[in-house]
């Protein structure tokens, strides 16, 4: 009688199937962390709408109150005023000049990172002074537009001209504020200039 061996497969991956797994694992990884991504985004951006919302109110609470707006020269004009520390000591109460009661006009959670220059997504502080930065960590160019802008009627005339679209005046408000998004770029003048596409804005629809 003959007998015969029988051989066995080696069941282990070949090279090419072990660059097809790592393959496919690399597009997976990737894929989750585009979603995520998106999805911090999102969150981000309802951050900045309220806190957009916010400033609106606390410069309306601050109007009923004193009868004037906050001092913010620049608010007058495109792009607007940033919440820096001459505005945002006013709505906080620091500025006891010009919010003559000392009531704090604007809530907010501290900023993260451990100094001015790396500070985003709240209130950072400097002993007696204060200024808001918008919700993204930006680098570069821009983290120069780290900063809320807020435009108001400072001449009172019952109309605030759009940043963006100046043929289209926004009537019937004291004050608006917008944050220029993840990418901290705009274009001031042109609505739909892809600079503007990830702005923020308080007076218009869904972000």
């Amino acid at each position: 009688m003959k007998i015969t061996s029988t051989r066995f497969r080696n069941h282990g991956f070949t090279l090419i199937e072990l660059l097809v797994v790592i393959a496919i694992i690399a597009i997976l990884a990737a894929m989750g962390f585009g979603a995520g991504a998106a999805v911090m985004n999102t969150a981000k951006k309802t951050v900045a709408t309220n806190d957009c919302t916010n400033l609106v109110l606390a410069v309306g609470h601050f109007y009923d109150d004193h009868n004037y707006l906050p001092e913010a020269p620049e608010a007058g004009t495109a792009p607007g005023a940033p919440t820096m520390n001459a505005l945002m000591d006013q709505l906080i109460g620091f500025d006891k000049e010009n919010n003559t009661k000392g009531v704090r006009y604007f809530q907010g959670k501290e900023a993260k990172g451990k100094n001015q220059n790396g500070a985003y997504g709240g209130l950072f502080y400097t002993e007696n002074s204060v200024e808001l930065f918008d919700a993204w960590r930006k680098k570069g160019a821009a983290a120069n537009n780290r900063h809320y802008f807020l435009l108001m009627d400072v001449d009172f005339n019952g109309e605030i001209t759009d940043p963006f679209d100046a043929a289209k005046p926004i009537r019937g408000r004291k004050v608006i504020a917008w944050s220029s998004g993840r990418d901290g770029q705009y274009t001031t003048g042109q609505s739909t200039a892809s600079k503007n596409r990830d702005n923020v804005y308080s007076w218009r629809g869904k972000n």
